[in-house]
């Protein structure tokens, strides 16, 4: 029988535990079910999209075209621990090392010689998309479409004529004029393109009113994650950590703009204020609430767990449910253009100075954060990503939250030392941060 580890400092009964897994397992299973129907239809003919994370997903699902992600098939491929290997396929086939691992491992995970992919492996797909904002990134998926025989389309991000100086969630309602016509108008043509490519491509219309029904789902969507978040920073001690959070938002966002999308966000927001009314802490004896500050330990999430048991510190941010809050609402104007904005934001909300060191230093301070972990990327990542480290290091240290800057990679577990960086946190707690005061909301 499980242990009551309520008063231990580790969580809620065992009971809930499992209540909790099975919540996280809901979504894992409808996702692997979901792929499993679309590889049954690309083998029946249908059409199929992989595409970089900066894509607009919504354009598809308008057309109803399945689509899989760059970077979240490879958290799963190194959430199965597949990655090293297929990360070795590339070596092996020639190609050089030090690629990035989040966005080259899908391209490993295909032309890899194994018998045991990740939910029987990715179909081929009709087309592949992603964006000129990194070179290898580019290159990745220009290698790929030329071995499988499979059209490319490549987007062009336009750079802000100025920086934006608001807060995000103005963004929500005033994007036209935060961002710029100009921007948006860029990218929305180049939507317009793509889109007329894949009908030509796949036979099927770009049904408007369809179309205009997703991005209504998706602010349904985004809107039931922004109360989570608030009601997860504004509680002591907190109701659910990263571990939990970002599981439970990167999945249904792969299926943002569906009902279904929108039910798992409602019922995640639901376990939130459940958790809350019962009383119910991932950390009753919580003394540090911390920032994750990169991309997910996908090869090791109950890492974040050790903290909570030894030293009373919980991961109660991460980036995944923060941008889903804020970088993804947007309302009026004309959908499509309102899409560009809404890629532009995010794009804006990661990357540019001073929104993103802003954007940060006001999300630590909604969460009560009194702690960072800055992830960065030992095999030359996405460097320019998650804003520039020292800008937002020293934005944070201004702020009076101090700041850890740890090696690791997201996917790519092979030069990952955990007692070394158990070691590094545990000092960083002990040395530099003073326990948080207790408080819960009104």
């Amino acid at each position: 029988m499980a242990a009551d580890h309520r008063r231990e400092g580790t969580g809620v009964d065992a009971m809930s535990a499992i209540e909790k897994a099975a919540f996280l397992k809901e979504n894992s299973a409808y996702n692997k079910a979901w792929f499993e129907s679309v590889r049954r239809q690309v083998a029946d003919g249908q059409p199929f999209a992989f595409v970089n994370v900066d894509t607009p997903t919504e354009i598809f699902k308008a057309m109803g075209i399945p689509v899989v992600v760059n970077q979240w098939w490879a958290s799963i491929c190194s959430a199965k621990q597949r990655g090293p290997a297929y990360l070795r396929a590339i070596t092996d086939k020639g190609y050089r090392d030090g690629l990035c691992s989040y966005c080259s491992m899908a391209f490993g995970s295909v032309i890899a010689e194994d018998d045991d992919k990740p939910w029987g492996g990715l179909p081929k797909p009709t087309i592949l998309v992603t964006n000129n904002d990194c070179g290898s990134k580019r290159k990745i998926f220009e290698l790929w479409g030329a071995r499988e025989n499979i059209p490319v389309f490549i987007l062009e991000h336009p750079i802000l004529d100025d920086p934006i100086r608001c807060n995000a969630a103005d963004l929500r309602h005033d994007w036209e004029r935060l961002i710029g016509a100009r921007q948006i108008d860029y990218l929305a043509a180049q939507y317009r393109e793509l889109i007329t490519l894949l009908e030509r491509l796949t036979n099927r219309q770009f049904d408007t009113a369809r179309f205009e029904e997703v991005m209504r789902l998706v602010n349904e969507q985004e809107e039931e994650y922004a109360r989570a978040r608030d009601l997860i920073g504004e509680t002591r001690p907190a109701p659910m950590n990263v571990i939990e959070q970002m599981p439970a938002t990167m999945v249904p966002q792969w299926h943002r703009g569906t009902e279904w999308g929108v039910e798992r966000a409602r019922l995640f927001r639901e376990e939130v204020e459940r958790r809350i009314s019962a009383e119910e802490a991932t950390c009753p004896g919580e003394q540090h609430r911390l920032m994750w500050l990169g991309r997910g330990l996908w090869h090791n999430l109950p890492f974040y767990r050790h903290f909570e048991q030894s030293r009373g510190a919980v991961f109660v941010w991460s980036v995944y449910l923060a941008i889903a809050s804020d970088g993804y609402p947007r309302y009026g104007g004309d959908p499509l253009r309102a899409l560009a904005s809404r890629m532009l934001g995010i794009f804006a909300l990661v990357q540019e100075v001073p929104f993103v060191t802003d954007w940060y230093v006001q999300e630590a301070r909604r969460a009560g954060i009194n702690g960072v972990i800055r992830m960065g990327d030992d095999r030359g990542g996405c460097r320019p990503l998650f804003g520039r480290r020292h800008l937002v290091d020293e934005a944070l240290e201004a702020a009076g939250i101090p700041v850890l800057l740890i090696s690791g990679d997201a996917v790519d577990p092979r030069a990952w030392d955990e007692v070394r960086l158990s070691a590094r946190i545990e000092e960083f707690i002990e040395t530099r941060l003073a326990p948080i005061e207790p408080r819960n909301p009104q």
